[in-house]
């Protein structure tokens, strides 16, 4: 694809804490996304000058970018372009956007940025299941049998993804002689989904539950392309709505990455723990999440003995 596509994001900023819009999915060109960050007192939380900056994930492309800060009251605007050529996960913008003085006498500042993207131009490679012909026989040569559902399958190719299917389709064993697996653990959604994106097929799916359904069944089959693909989109999307399901998992599932994220987001983000789905985490996942926002700050998690009677919120400790 090649045409331009435009959208916008306006925030809102009325102290020094850093702003940062939600990562959101570039109209026309799905797999990208980008997100706008503000930062009022400087990365580094010193007077001087904001700091503004574009994130683009997900693919390459040229991104074109008005950029206006609306002093509202002082009636005045700074207006700045960028014209970068970002690669996936690069971070572009001005560290010296227009002085941040104003925000010490409590005046609420509007960003407004409008971005258009050219993604980058490519040869899109053939996909598994655009090669797999249906009709004949060998290209599809055993079934997944969810309850009364069933999904017909390649063995050779599950064989060759997953260690676990090699097992199962070794010739001694039942799964290879009848050439039928039963899974009585996953929802025929899941199984479908997760073995569909496999083969290459784009799915629309787009809530933390489906992933992280789909992670659980490629961690039980030992898929770990697609685990480590899933993970990298969780932690792409998170946010403090989807907070509770995402820590779950990183929790559950002890992905230390994950974890580190969570707990940098919890720390930056009080609202987190008025989340209903929040307080329902069991225990020990909230506290991995709250030692994993305190020691975020370089802190030393204090010995159990040392007379600390709790632990706040990290947003409150000093």
């Amino acid at each position: 694809m090649t045409n331009p596509l435009e959208d916008t994001v306006i925030l809102k900023v009325a102290n020094t804490t850093k702003v940062e819009s939600e990562l959101r999915d570039v109209p026309g060109a799905s797999w990208l996304k980008w997100s706008l960050q503000v930062y009022p007192a400087r990365r580094s939380n010193k007077i001087g000058s904001i700091e503004v900056y574009l994130r683009v994930v997900g693919g390459d492309a040229t991104v074109k970018a008005t950029i206006v800060c609306d002093f509202g009251t002082y009636q005045r605007k700074t207006t700045r372009t960028l014209n970068e050529e970002f690669t996936d996960g690069d971070v572009y913008g001005f560290n010296n956007f227009c002085k941040n003085t104003f925000f010490y006498i409590n005046y609420i500042h509007t960003f407004t940025c409008t971005a258009v993207f050219k993604p980058k131009s490519v040869l899109t490679g053939l996909t598994i299941h655009e090669l797999i012909d249906e009709s004949k026989a060998h290209c599809l040569d055993a079934k997944i049998v969810i309850g009364t559902e069933e999904i017909k399958v390649h063995r050779g190719f599950l064989s060759m993804i997953s260690p676990v299917f090699t097992a199962m389709f070794k010739p001694e064993t039942q799964e290879s002689q009848t050439g039928v697996v039963n899974i009585t653990d996953f929802s025929f959604s899941t199984v479908k989904n997760a073995l569909e994106y496999c083969y290459g097929v784009d799915l629309n799916v787009g809530t933390v539950a489906e992933v992280v359904s789909m992670l659980r069944f490629y961690d039980k089959y030992d898929i770990q392309p697609a685990v480590v693909k899933l993970e990298a989109w969780l932690k792409a999307n998170l946010t403090v709505k989807n907070f509770a399901p995402i820590a779950a998992y990183a929790w559950r599932h002890s992905r230390e990455s994950l974890q580190a994220d969570c707990g940098r987001m919890f720390y930056e983000k009080a609202d987190i723990v008025k989340q209903l789905e929040f307080a329902a985490l069991d225990p020990t996942v909230i506290a991995g999440v709250v030692k994993a926002g305190y020691t975020s700050t370089g802190k030393t998690i204090p010995e159990a003995n040392s007379g600390l009677s709790r632990l706040d919120h990290p947003n409150t400790l000093t």
